[in-house]
């Protein structure tokens, strides 16, 4: 299991060695405000990927040779630097098509990466721009009073039903029954 920076409670952390610095009669040091966070910094994902791609992008330039081995590893990291060594010049001419689509990776990865910058820039000045517009719009139409109507004048704004299609008539004459005459009223009266 790998823990990270965030899956270890770092104020409790401090706290425990504090106290065990304490039990052993060691000065403790003064107090240090913990970022509720964590203590690792915030990577910003498109500058890390970039880095990223630009330190791997070279194909052939060979990882550390290295072992966890003993005895018989070690004569494994020598074969491989006498392999490398001998054949450098054909690794190199294999991986020299996939060093340059590294390269045009890199290249694309970084002009996606200023687009997208630019547009969340962007994004957040349209947003800075329709608050503004909102907050002065809602000055503007603050509430006015109205005129009262008379009681008696008919609402020119009501929204009255459809009226019944013709289709729903002739229906009602062929099951024998009349049709309403009576309009109805609309709901919410």
């Amino acid at each position: 299991m790998k823990l990270l920076g965030r899956d270890i409670p770092a104020r409790e952390l401090m706290a425990r060695i504090e106290e065990r610095l304490r039990t052993r009669g060691l000065p403790t040091s003064e107090a240090v405000d913990i970022p509720a966070e964590g203590v690792e910094p915030r990577v910003e994902p498109l500058t890390f990927n970039l880095h990223a791609l630009e330190d791997n992008a070279d194909a052939t330039r060979a990882l550390p040779l290295q072992t966890h081995r003993g005895g018989v590893g070690q004569l494994v990291v020598v074969a491989k630097w006498a392999f490398r060594k001998s054949c450098q010049v054909f690794i190199n001419e294999t991986l020299g098509r996939q060093r340059v689509f590294n390269g045009h990776v890199r290249d694309s990865y970084a002009q996606l990466s200023a687009e997208v910058i630019r547009l969340r820039r962007e994004v957040e000045q349209l947003r800075a721009r329709q608050a503004s517009l909102t907050t002065e719009a809602s000055v503007e139409s603050a509430p006015a009073v109205a005129p009262p109507e008379p009681a008696g004048a008919p609402d020119t704004h009501e929204v009255l039903p459809k009226p019944r299609p013709a289709a729903t008539a002739s229906s009602n004459k062929r099951a024998g029954t009349p049709a309403p005459t009576k309009p109805r009223r609309p709901k919410g009266r």
